[in-house]
């Protein structure tokens, strides 16, 4: 997850908010996922543990919400967060 932000990083549109995002989890827990697909892998550890993730992307945030899960996002650079 942390390499998809990284990559996002460098696209125009979405730099800003990947770039803010990384900085910020620098000082947070991390977890390590194992799978193929990231999103699948973090909605089983929501499931199983609770806990906030950190998106951007709007169909995750909708999953671990309504899996009673915490969100944080950025937005008009204000951290954002969703329960």
């Amino acid at each position: 997850v942390l390499s998809e932000l990284q990559r996002l990083s460098t696209v125009p549109d979405k730099e800003q908010d990947a770039r803010k995002t990384l900085e910020f989890v620098r000082n947070l827990k991390t977890i390590p996922i194992s799978g193929k697909y990231a999103d699948d892998a973090i909605t089983e550890h929501v499931k199983k543990h609770g806990g906030m993730v950190a998106t951007i992307d709007k169909e995750l945030k909708n999953k671990i919400k309504n899996l009673g899960g915490s969100v944080m996002s950025f937005s008009n650079d204000k951290i954002v967060l969703e329960s």
